[in-house]
């Protein structure tokens, strides 16, 4: 369910990313500028520079209107490790060129996360240092051993730091998405799963195979006031474990105090009543133990909607919503889909 409003980290590497292509884009030009009128080796790598300064101007702008996709960051980071790389190997010393190479793998966590980022990481450590042994000989030398030492507390202060702000933004994730007492998704996560479901290019296709139903526990507000709302809780809480068995988890939502919402994709109109009617008779079938000596059973009413190429979430809630409405008004414990009550079990 991971979106761009929810995800900081998205956030993070579009600023990373807007700020760095237009440092090197401005920074590429200049030394492009340099290396076509110092020396005749050097204006091939200028040129490179140029055309660099180019495309980093364009993918800054695309990053400013969220226009960017992933594969353009990783050729982006790609061509610029291979332009150091290039860079360094037409130096006689190497020493002016170490500050580029030990501020990229930071780059590159920023930029392309844990799971990207080592093999760009190796791939210019192996470079540099096969470089500087082809310069130097195969001799252990200051260099060698700084610059080996550098990089790679450089390379593990970077993964540590991604991973661990990867792990704390996932646990913010949950938090935000997740129902505390029920643990149950909340609304906020219906909304990001509908838009997963609705952006898919089969839907089009099968979209009369999803469908939404909402669920109100019976005289809840008597639980509450004849046994107190740590009973409450407990039915909710029971509740919500009972229709995510059966439902699934990712699917059940807890949209209100007593509301459930379960979203169901990939089932003809037969199979969601059936879904629903299960629900139904095993919530109306389970005893919620409050106490030792307090039992209690409860039912449902259940308003089940059914989607249509185009819908919106709220139109598709209300539609719901309303057919929950006739379940309670026809006598609560019913499933209600289209215009009659296809059960009323005690």
């Amino acid at each position: 369910m991971d979106s761009i409003e929810l995800n900081s980290t998205y956030n993070l590497r579009r600023a990373v990313l807007i700020g760095m292509c237009t440092l090197l884009g401005c920074l590429s030009f200049l030394l492009g500028i340099i290396n076509l009128s110092i020396a005749a080796k050097w204006i091939t790598l200028g040129f490179i520079e140029l055309f660099y300064a180019l495309c980093s101007f364009v993918l800054a702008l695309l990053a400013v209107k969220k226009r960017h996709q992933f594969w353009q960051v990783i050729l982006y980071i790609f061509t610029l490790t291979a332009i150091v790389i290039y860079a360094v190997s037409l130096s006689q010393t190497i020493n002016s060129m170490i500050c580029w190479v030990l501020v990229l793998p930071t780059v590159y966590y920023l930029l392309l996360g844990k799971r990207f980022a080592n093999l760009p990481v190796i791939m210019l450590f192996s470079a540099i240092v096969t470089d500087i042994i082809g310069k130097y000989g195969f001799t252990v030398n200051p260099l060698l051993v700084n610059f080996v030492f550098s990089y790679l507390l450089i390379w593990a202060v970077s993964h540590i730091y991604e991973k661990n702000r990867a792990d704390s933004e996932a646990k913010l994730q949950e938090l935000a998405l997740q129902d505390p007492l029920t643990l149950s998704f909340n609304r906020l996560a219906l909304t990001k799963y509908f838009e997963d479901i609705v952006s898919k290019q089969s839907l089009k296709e099968f979209a009369d195979e999803v469908h939404l139903l909402i669920l109100d526990i019976d005289f809840f507000k008597q639980v509450n006031d004849e046994y107190g709302h740590e009973a409450g809780d407990i039915v909710l809480q029971e509740s919500a474990k009972i229709i995510s068995r059966i439902a699934g988890d990712k699917q059940t939502f807890r949209i209100g105090g007593e509301e459930f919402c379960v979203l169901i994709e990939n089932k003809n109109q037969d199979e969601a009543i059936a879904l629903a009617q299960l629900i139904r008779t095993k919530l109306a079938q389970h005893t919620f133990k409050l106490t030792e000596q307090e039992n209690i059973n409860i039912t449902v009413s259940i308003g089940l909607g059914n989607y249509r190429p185009g819908m919106a979430l709220p139109n598709l809630l209300r539609q719901a919503d309303q057919r929950l409405y006739r379940a309670k008004h026809n006598g609560r414990n019913q499933v209600i889909y289209h215009n009659a009550p296809l059960a009323a079990l005690a």
